[in-house]
């Protein structure tokens, strides 16, 4: 039997540099894994473990759960056969702290100190869960390398003077098939500022008279979240300037996204938004609520491609229509 080198030695062989550009700098690569798929957004917030969690908490809103925001990076490797879940974790957490990195929460689904519930075999899947279209690994979803509950989970903290970075790995342990490394870096970092501008009464006046429709990128939400955030305020009160210039006025305030998660997740998303708009202009603006009728059409009406992040920034948006 070929005997495993030392754990030092193995890791500087696991972690020379890659050859392929997308291996994230802070991360490297575990020596022949095969990356089989990647997603960069530039700015975005996202839900990661950072503790024990409820094995059954899919709001992702208990303990162990922590919202962060920046650039995020996705990667998924397929790991080399012959190396376990065990060792390849290893390998990882000791690099990380050769960078730097502080090893936060470190578990395994087997040992069940991953969660606090009674159903270990939800875990890493319900951990995976994204409301994005993640690209799939030999034509299987991610969470299926999961389902039979054997797993190990690290997550990673790493202070910097421009903001922390946070890494979060999710190995998938079943000898009998592939095993696969999730891998998300999130480097916090300031979005581009003062590139929504608030659309003016009189311009959205104009738009609706020329084409009937105007669409308003000013009205913010948090991700995966209706509630109106209030950096909103300004184009909720220009909004509410127009239907008082004109008492005729009626809208349907149509609710757009982007391509990230299911059509019908992104829906339901996009109707509780368009009624969240809707109820924020009654209730703080005094608009007579029957004027407003509330319109979620989710990713069915792209304006742009959803291919990179320019386009996608476009298509999440609110549209205005006369009625």
């Amino acid at each position: 039997m070929k005997r495993l080198a030392p754990l030092a030695l193995a890791l500087a062989c696991a972690f020379a540099p890659a050859a392929v550009a997308q291996d994230h700098p802070l991360l490297g690569r575990y020596g022949d894994a095969r990356q089989v798929g990647s997603w960069v957004d530039s700015f975005n917030e996202v839900k990661i473990v950072t503790g024990r969690i409820d094995d059954k908490d899919h709001a992702h809103s208990g303990p162990g759960w922590t919202a962060v925001e920046g650039k995020i990076t996705l990667m998924y490797y397929i790991l080399p056969q012959g190396r376990s879940a065990l060792e390849v974790q290893r390998n990882y957490e000791q690099s990380l702290k050769s960078r730097g990195f502080e090893i936060v929460f470190s578990c395994s689904t087997m040992a069940g100190s991953c969660f606090t519930g009674a159903w270990p075999g939800l875990f890493l899947g319900l951990a995976l869960e994204e409301p994005v279209d993640l690209p799939r690994v030999n034509g299987n979803y991610v969470r299926n390398y999961f389902n039979n509950g054997d797993g190990r989970y690290t997550y990673a903290k790493l202070a910097r003077p421009n903001g922390p970075a946070h890494v979060s790995l999710a190995f998938s342990d079943d000898p009998a098939g592939e095993r696969l490394l999730v891998a998300r870096v999130i480097e916090s970092a300031k979005m581009d500022a003062d590139m929504v501008k608030v659309a003016s009464a009189d311009q959205m006046s104009s738009d609706l008279q020329s084409k009937g429709w105007v669409n308003v990128y000013g009205i913010l939400f948090d991700y995966d979240r209706a509630d109106v955030k209030p950096e909103s305020q300004p184009q909720l009160q220009q909004i509410a300037d127009l239907l008082k210039r004109d008492p005729s006025l009626r809208l349907d305030v149509v609710g757009h996204t982007d391509n990230k998660g299911g059509a019908d997740y992104n829906r339901r998303l996009s109707d509780l938004r368009a009624f969240a708009i809707v109820a924020e202009l009654a209730t703080r603006h005094g608009v007579d609520r029957a004027r407003l009728t509330p319109v979620g059409k989710g990713m069915d009406s792209p304006i742009a491609s959803n291919a990179d992040d320019a386009g996608r920034a476009l298509n999440r948006r609110v549209e205005l229509i006369r009625k």
